[in-house]
């Protein structure tokens, strides 16, 4: 196993026999590690046949091997070289995961999920004060009602969407038939409509993000 600065001499040689071996080594190695990560039943590739999915990372070896050798120079060798590069094929995979995760959301998912996302702001991992959980509920309750009276349909789907479930603009976008900058604007309108309502309510956008903050 080289050491982190053979890592780097290989890596950084002329074209020839000893930058090809160093290549293919870490290629390799990045290639083991992904399939990995892919085969811990991952349900964004439910379906996918066992060539499908090797095929995929093959491409994510390939592009993370080219994204490394561009990236040697921010290497600070904190840690093992290996350990270092396998985070950017990770990263990699991680990213298309979420690709597939929301490809062809709907735009019916989206007015679906609308409850259940309101919801999830009051799921907390800690203890919360009964007046901080009782404020929270109280705001949550105010937009709830904000958006159901000011909003049209596709301007709630895209609220939620986008700034709830956090899913991918361009997911969004086609779920409402609409272009990456028609998406831009509807939820902008819809910002506004919202901002307007709680300035009524001699409240800002402030306010309530203050209230879900730890």
């Amino acid at each position: 196993m080289r050491s982190n600065a053979e890592w780097l001499q290989a890596l950084q040689e002329q074209p020839g026999e000893a930058l090809s071996e160093a290549l293919q080594d870490l290629y390799d190695f990045l290639l083991r590690a992904v399939l990995v990560y892919l085969s811990q039943s991952r349900g964004e590739l439910a379906g996918w046949s066992r060539d499908d999915i090797r095929g995929l990372a093959q491409d994510l070896a390939q592009d993370a091997l080219l994204e490394i050798r561009q990236s040697l120079s921010t290497f600070k060798g904190e840690s093992k070289f290996t350990t270092w590069a396998y985070r950017f094929v990770i990263n990699r995979a991680a990213s298309e995961l979420r690709r597939q995760r929301y490809r062809n959301v709907s735009f019916d998912q989206l007015r679906d999920e609308e409850p259940a996302a309101f919801q999830a702001l009051l799921l907390e991992r800690g203890k919360v004060e009964p007046e901080r959980l009782a404020e929270r509920r109280a705001y949550l309750k105010l937009l709830r009602e904000i958006i159901e009276t000011e909003l049209n349909e596709r301007q709630r789907a895209a609220l939620v969407g986008v700034h709830l479930h956090g899913y991918p603009m361009d997911e969004v976008a086609a779920a409402l038939g609409l272009t990456r900058n028609a998406l831009y604007k509807l939820l902008h309108d819809a910002r506004k409509r919202i901002k307007a309502r709680l300035q009524a309510q001699h409240l800002t956008e402030s306010d309530i993000l203050a209230a879900f903050q730890e």
